[in-house]
């Protein structure tokens, strides 16, 4: 990606805190305890005010959340030590989104698929429940959004905090920024579809331009490439920037009929090259690239710097252009 997004701190971030506690004092808990209860959640008391309003609310989406708790709750009884050992692997290493991004060796990601292999009434359960619960229906109910804020709310201070107004995973287009009632959707980086346990992490989640997300990033995996090899793949809240060279050269001089076969784009430095060829597979970027150069507008703009500043390099035209 052309840059990396600055995380921010919002109380839309309790929603995680609340599948933690869920997770580990709840379900992993289950083996020891006689019933499902609400006193499950003494120890939490916000958590336990919304599993209560929604008990007595009955609407369609906190039943679900209810319901869905409990039912994985009585999956969960049923495991052993080793099971549940698994399991809290697994849920740690998928909420470590740097790390699997890194594809640190002490960081294995885990799949529904793997769930299902040790349990599959489990596998099931978790994947209905967790992709529900990235659910604007469900985010809004006031008990909930009570306590957390609302999704609408963490956007636009997130984009006070990242005003560059492109998206960074290909900076071809607008960001919407506060200013405006609409705003993009947040990508699942690990596609919820096939990581358990992250669908509401919000170092999981980022804005993403419409091209980028549904026209091309869609479900592919950033974590494993089409042969299921692991891989690396930018980290969208990395701290330290990324600093990507990119060269384009023309290979026809005929600029009113340039065609993507007539460019060469070539991604750097070395150091970056598992992430860089990642990049391009998600969101077809040399593909993107190509064919902006070929659009009018490029062409335009490649016209004026041969006609006004031909004899001048790279470097120095775009340093008189934003002198």
């Amino acid at each position: 990606m052309l840059f990396a997004y600055q995380y921010i701190n919002h109380s839309m971030e309790k929603i995680q805190d609340f599948i933690d506690y869920i997770f580990y004092e709840v379900w992993c808990k289950a083996p020891t305890c006689t019933d499902y209860s609400f006193d499950l959640y003494n120890n939490k008391p916000e958590l336990k005010e919304v599993v209560t309003a929604f008990h007595y609310s009955s609407t369609k989406e906190g039943d679900f959340f209810n319901a869905k708790i409990e039912e994985i709750f009585l999956i969960f009884k049923t495991l052993n030590p080793d099971e549940i050992c698994q399991l809290k692997i697994w849920y740690l290493s998928n909420n470590n989104i740097k790390g699997l991004c890194n594809n640190d060796p002490t960081v294995a990601p885990s799949t529904y698929s793997d769930v299902t292999q040790l349990n599959a009434g489990l596998g099931n359960a978790l994947k209905i429940f967790f992709i529900r619960l990235y659910s604007k229906d469900l985010l809004s109910l006031k008990a909930l959004s009570d306590k957390i804020g609302l999704i609408d709310e963490h956007y636009k201070e997130f984009v006070k905090k990242n005003k560059k107004g492109k998206c960074p995973f290909c900076g071809l287009y607008d960001i919407d920024n506060e200013y405006v009632h609409t705003r993009e959707a947040y990508d699942h980086y690990l596609p919820k579809s096939k990581y358990p346990f992250s669908s509401i992490n919000f170092k999981n989640l980022a804005p993403i331009c419409n091209k980028c997300n549904s026209g091309n990033k869609g479900t592919k995996d950033p974590l494993h490439d089409t042969d299921g090899n692991r891989r690396k793949s930018f980290y969208a809240y990395n701290s330290i920037p990324y600093t990507l060279e990119i060269g384009l050269t023309l290979n026809s001089n005929d600029i009113a009929n340039l065609t993507p076969q007539n460019i060469t784009i070539t991604f750097g430095p070395d150091s970056l090259a598992e992430e860089l060829k990642t990049w391009n597979e998600l969101f077809g970027i040399e593909e993107r690239y190509k064919a902006k150069c070929c659009s009018a507008d490029a062409k335009y703009w490649i016209t004026q710097i041969l006609d006004e500043d031909g004899e001048k390099s790279p470097i120095e035209f775009l340093s008189s252009r934003l002198a």
